[in-house]
């Protein structure tokens, strides 16, 4: 014959084990439920970079006074997609200098000096002064990285 007090106490702890394991899971959220009932991800949950801190990055990586074209390029390309520099002013980080028609992707050379003295010589050959702004603009830009460096 079987104890009924035994059964009962087995009886029991199964459903206290059950209730503590069902606690223990997660409830996942139906991928099918309308999109009210679905938790959503609000916006102090989306983490977001500053542009100045993206700017302080990417100014950290480049030593824009000894700089290869290769490089040149990967950090225009960082910065206009950053959205930190506009397409124009990209083109004006890449303009070539006629100096440098020759020279292989890998050489390094001052960007910087590079782009004040085609300021230098675009304002004494007479250039428009959108394009004077837009070159001093791209100088601001590298000046900015370039105490960026020094800070980093």
């Amino acid at each position: 014959m079987i104890d009924a007090s035994l059964l009962n106490i087995n009886q029991s702890s199964l459903q206290s084990s059950s209730l503590q394991s069902s606690s223990l899971q997660r409830i996942k959220p139906n991928p099918y439920a309308e999109s009210s009932t679905r938790s959503t991800v609000s916006p102090s949950s989306v983490l977001t970079i500053s542009p100045e801190a993206k700017l302080a990055d990417i100014g950290s990586r480049y030593d824009v006074t000894n700089i290869s074209k290769d490089k040149m390029g990967e950090m225009t390309a960082e910065l206009l997609n950053n959205k930190l520099i506009s397409s124009k002013d990209a083109l004006g980080l890449m303009e070539p200098e006629p100096s440098s028609f020759n020279v292989e992707p890998d050489v390094k050379f001052d960007l910087l000096s590079s782009r004040r003295n085609a300021l230098i010589f675009a304002k004494a050959h007479g250039a428009s002064e959108e394009e004077i702004k837009n070159r001093e603009r791209v100088i601001d830009t590298l000046e900015e990285l370039q105490e960026l460096l020094g800070i980093a």
